[in-house]
């Protein structure tokens, strides 16, 4: 059943989106409420479990790494082993991202991987355990991801003019230490976790934890910190849209790039490379909000759109797109 949120639990929300690492004293300012409210506010929001993950957004391609979605059809399958299915994913180190879907597919997922050889090594491991339950598997690799802050929760006056937040796809990896490592996998289980205590998991100092963490968002490891509602109880529906174009351009990019941008409820948009050229992530407080947005983009693109495939997103297993081995 979907949490009534009211105006300072979205505000709250909305400003973690923009940064989830800020202290509750920023929040505070911003919103002009005491830090105690804002604390008590996130502590309800959490046991609600109306937050999922409080993550950072790693550009996986500084790493050395590109990320390929797997999109899954499944056949003669039961509950037991569906979840079986889920768990193996979870668990599965190459992989950074799990969901539940209605649609064309029933469940998504994403794997890094330095090259095609590797990814052919996390694909055969997942065949070996459940291909008969398999009957149509797409890939697609993302060329460029982009985030968008969820402006739809505040009013308009409110709209932060900085929405996006990007990671590339071509590697061009920095150099980074075993420290650094370990700062960005704590993170990227939970990045709202302190400094103190990120020192205690790791043998540094909190000034040279906090000094670590400034580098790796100077050379764009780290491009953002946000949130992952938990689509079981979050009073929005969660589409993706899988889009496939008649004809590809930089004008037509960047036609389909400016429109997500500027509609507060599209929150993320995937270039990528296979059976479609973008996905498309909504959302929205309601079926009809969604199918006005739909008409909307087809009538706008209606020149050089193809096709589309629209899944229903009702719940996030796993989002962590920090590399869990190096």
């Amino acid at each position: 059943m979907n949490i009534k949120l009211d105006i300072i639990d979205k505000k709250i929300i909305h400003e973690l989106d923009i940064n989830s690492r800020q202290p509750n004293s920023k929040i505070a300012k911003t919103l002009g409420i005491s830090k105690q409210v804002v604390g008590f506010r996130i502590q309800k929001l959490l046991k609600e479990k109306v937050i999922s993950f409080f993550y950072p957004i790693v550009d996986i391609s500084k790493l050395g790494f590109t990320v390929h979605k797997n999109f899954l059809r499944l056949q003669n399958i039961d509950r037991k082993k569906e979840e079986q299915l889920i768990k193996f994913l979870i668990n599965h180190p190459n992989v950074v991202w799990v969901a539940s879907c209605d649609g064309k597919f029933d469940l998504a997922f994403g794997t890094w991987a330095k090259d095609v050889i590797f990814l052919d090594k996390t694909i055969t491991e997942l065949n070996l355990k459940f291909s008969k339950y398999l009957s149509e598997r797409q890939v697609a690799t993302i060329i460029k991801g982009e985030y968008f802050i969820r402006d739809y929760l505040v009013s308009k006056s409110l709209i932060n003019s900085n929405r996006e937040s990007f990671f590339g796809a071509i590697p061009s990896p920095v150099n980074i230490d075993k420290n650094d490592w370990a700062i960005l996998f704590s993170l990227s289980i939970n990045s709202r976790i302190s400094d103190v205590d990120l020192s205690k998991k790791i043998n540094l100092s909190a000034d040279a934890i906090a000094k670590r963490i400034r580098k790796l968002e100077k050379i764009g490891v780290i491009r953002h910190y946000n949130i992952v509602p938990n689509e079981s109880v979050y009073p929005y529906l969660h589409y993706k849209v899988l889009i496939g174009l008649k004809s590809s351009s930089q004008d037509n990019e960047k036609t389909i790039r400016n429109y997500c941008k500027n509609n507060l409820n599209i929150v993320y948009l995937v270039k990528s490379f296979g059976p479609w050229e973008f996905e498309l992530d909504l959302e929205v407080e309601s079926v009809e909000k969604f199918r006005e947005i739909m008409m909307d983009i087809k009538n706008k693109f209606s020149e050089f759109l193809k096709d589309y495939s629209v899944l229903d997103i009702y719940k996030v297993h796993k989002y962590n797109f920090c590399p869990s081995i190096h």
